[in-house]
């Protein structure tokens, strides 16, 4: 299929659509249309002020909001070239004319919450505050060319950034291209943008696993005789702030002139991050791209010193002796003699030692020659399985009664998945290859979902008297099944998308009209009761996993046959009834759980109840906030998606703004009616779409 592209025009708001947020975030959220509020109010952070276009005291209010500065602070009016009139909140009057650099510490809260990351252990990611968010464009948008500069000078680095994006490729797209005559039903996309994902463009490899099956890979393993793969331990919960100065300056100097390296880029960057981690100078946010280019900076300066070393110290050259390539915080060492190995990693521990960081040797593997993978080899065997099972078959009716001798046969088709001996299979190749389901079940279910759509195109290439409905809808539950049982064993964000992309694929099919009504409630059925196992296996203890919170959404795509019973939704999110019979949450629901829980129950009448107690937790989380509720990234966000919640009452709306300091019910209501979203998509919310933005920008 052939891709275009598009010229971008720059826009320094850019990097809020792909460098502030985790990838594992709901699908219900986004930055998109933070960015069009950015973008039409002229919304930016300069020299320590928030600057943005005269419109009303709405607009006012609501970036009082979002900067954190107060229900009354000192505004100004001031112009500019393009613009007549431009206000401005002095942030930071407190710092003084004498030291501005000192602006860049407005600490803020994050917005940290957890994902599986092992089937035991959990991960920590945040959300910066909209405020420091504006802090990250600015710095973007000042230091763009020393960010690409000071990543690109490392011998070891395969994922960096190398210019700003310049260009959008997009490849026209439909999921099932003139399935039928009249293609009744199908959902299309005129584009589907491919990668849209980042401020930069990255070399060599937006994957790891691009990097197994590249040429340098393959001619490193027939150079060498071995591979070591080890990686950091704890990267960026180790990183130390202020090393970024001693990468790109020089340790005893910026130790000897503190006040004038914070006036660097590397000291404003630091500050930077301190400041969106609520002045914490041991780790930084993870998630973010932006924090990928803080350990990137980094690292490159520990990639440069330690080739120096190998070369003068050990007489070691690089490419001849030994390769090495870094991804993120991975490390691929390839080698002959254990010498050259021995000093590879004495002189890579100095070094990173030096910045506070240390190998994992716990998780150090070595291959010897055919350097090959247990992942590799288990993909492998999972592709041809898959090439075997699952298929939907096609040939030529021979006897076919036809007019036209040179006009094509008519094809039959025929398809029988067995999902039993395609589970033992897996489960045999998981097995033989010494893999854990996690290492090959976001590549497996891509797959799946390739074979998928295959299975639904052949069906409609077979004609209508030589093709069974039946059989089919039998064939697609034995996919399901498989595919369920797969899943189950190790949800992660990224295999939720892909579970979710396969259900999409299918419930598309399903809601044709010329689809048999019973055949449709009945994987529907199948679909709501293997959604509903997982929701209840995976119930809230301490906090509500972003995983599941998917599967919550695509229920709403069976349709209002499939709703959850309130008992059964309300236990998910550990909100139980007390003996008086009301509402108790055994443990606090975040940002992302109220917001989906919200969209999940919009306004159907059966919820009312639990809405009514989940607009109560809303007001309590901010009665409560023992930090003030202006630096929180969490109740900002929360905030601003409550105001324009179309489930929410009037009355917590106005509760909420009066918190703010804003009581006067006229500007309330203008603050309220000045946006349709913020960050959660309330209504018009293509599923479909949405995932398909979400492909695009996985990158790590």
């Amino acid at each position: 299929m052939s891709r275009k592209k598009y010229n971008l025009k720059y826009k320094r708001q850019r990097c809020i659509l792909s460098d502030v947020l985790p990838y594992e975030i709901p699908v219900t959220f986004s930055n998109r249309h933070f960015y069009d509020f950015l973008d039409s109010a002229r919304l930016n952070f300069l020299n320590g002020n928030y600057s943005w276009l005269k419109d009303d005291d709405a607009l006012d209010a609501i970036i009082r909001i979002i900067t954190g500065a107060g229900p009354n602070p000192e505004i100004q009016t001031t112009t500019e070239k393009r613009y007549d009139n431009i206000v401005s909140i002095s942030s930071f009057k407190k710092a003084g004319k004498k030291n501005p650099e000192k602006r860049l510490t407005f600490a803020s809260i994050p917005f940290a919450y957890k994902i599986r990351h092992k089937e035991n252990a959990f991960r920590e990611l945040a959300i910066c505050h909209p405020r420091n968010q504006l802090q990250i464009i600015d710095l973007y948008h000042k230091h763009k060319e020393l960010i690409l500069y000071y990543c690109n000078l490392s011998p070891f680095s395969i994922r960096r950034p190398t210019s700003v994006t310049k260009q959008l490729y997009f490849k026209d797209r439909t999921h099932y291209e003139k399935l039928s005559k009249d293609n009744t039903g199908v959902e299309t996309y005129d584009k589907e943008y491919e990668n849209l994902r980042s401020f930069f463009v990255y070399k060599e490899y937006s994957n790891i696993y691009k990097f197994y099956e590249s040429y340098k890979y393959h001619r490193c393993e027939k150079k060498y005789n071995r591979l070591l793969k080890l990686d950091i331990s704890k990267c960026f919960d180790s990183i130390y702030t202020h090393s970024l100065s001693w990468a790109l300056i020089n340790k005893e100097s910026v130790k000897e002139n503190i006040n004038s390296s914070n006036r660097t880029f590397a000291g404003r960057f630091a500050q930077l991050m301190q400041a969106a981690n609520y002045r914490e100078t041991n780790g930084i946010l993870i998630g973010p791209e932006f924090s990928r280019i803080f350990a990137e900076l980094i690292l490159q300066a520990i990639d440069r010193q330690v080739a120096h070393l190998l070369d003068s110290k050990n007489g070691h050259t690089h490419k001849v002796d030994y390769e090495i390539f870094r991804y993120v915080d991975d490390y691929f060492i390839f080698y002959n003699e254990e010498t050259v190995k021995d000093d590879v990693l004495d002189i890579l521990q100095v070094s990173l030692k030096q910045y506070k960081l240390y190998l994992n040797e716990n998780k150090a593997i070595t291959y010897d020659k055919p350097i090959i993978t247990e992942i590799t080899r288990a993909k492998q065997r999972v592709g041809i399985l898959f090439d075997e099972k699952l298929k939907y078959a096609l040939e030529d009716v021979e006897d076919a009664p036809t007019t036209d001798p040179d006009s094509p046969k008519p094809k039959k088709g025929s398809i029988y998945i067995n999902s039993k001996s395609l589970i033992t299979q897996f489960k045999t190749i998981i097995k033989e290859c010494d893999v854990n389901y996690k290492d090959i079940l976001n590549y497996s279910l891509t797959i799946v979902e390739g074979k998928c759509e295959k299975i639904l195109k052949n069906y409609y290439q077979a004609s209508t008297t030589h093709r069974s409905e039946k059989k089919l809808i039998d064939a697609m539950t034995g996919v399901l099944d498989f595919v369920f049982f797969i899943y189950s064993v190790s949800p992660r964000v990224n295999t939720t998308i892909k579970l979710c992309r396969i259900l999409k694929v299918f419930i598309t099919f399903l809601t044709r009209k010329d689809t048999n009504k019973d055949f449709r409630h009945l994987l529907f059925k199948f679909i709501f009761d293997n959604v509903t196992f997982i929701l209840k296996k995976n119930k809230t203890k301490e906090y509500t996993q972003v995983e599941t919170l998917y599967l919550l959404t695509i229920l709403s795509e069976l349709g209002k046959d499939y709703w959850l019973e309130v008992k059964l939704l309300s236990s998910y999110f550990g909100i139980s009834k007390n003996d008086a019979g009301k509402y108790i949450n055994n443990y606090e629901l975040n940002y992302f759980s109220i917001t989906v829980l919200l969209f999940y129950m919009r306004e159907k009448y059966r919820y009312d109840e639990l809405r009514g107690f989940v607009e109560s937790l809303i007001l309590s989380k901010y009665t409560s906030a023992t930090s003030g509720i202006w630096k929180d990234a969490e109740l900002n966000m929360l905030v601003l998606d409550t105001l324009v919640c179309p489930y929410i009452s009037s009355r917590t709306k106005s509760t909420l703004l009066d918190l703010y300091g804003f009581s006067d019910h006229a500007l309330q209501t203008s603050i309220i009616n000045k946006r349709k979203y913020w960050f959660t998509k309330w209504d018009d919310f293509d599923f479909g779409k949405e995932l398909d933005a979400k492909q695009s920008q996985e990158v790590y």
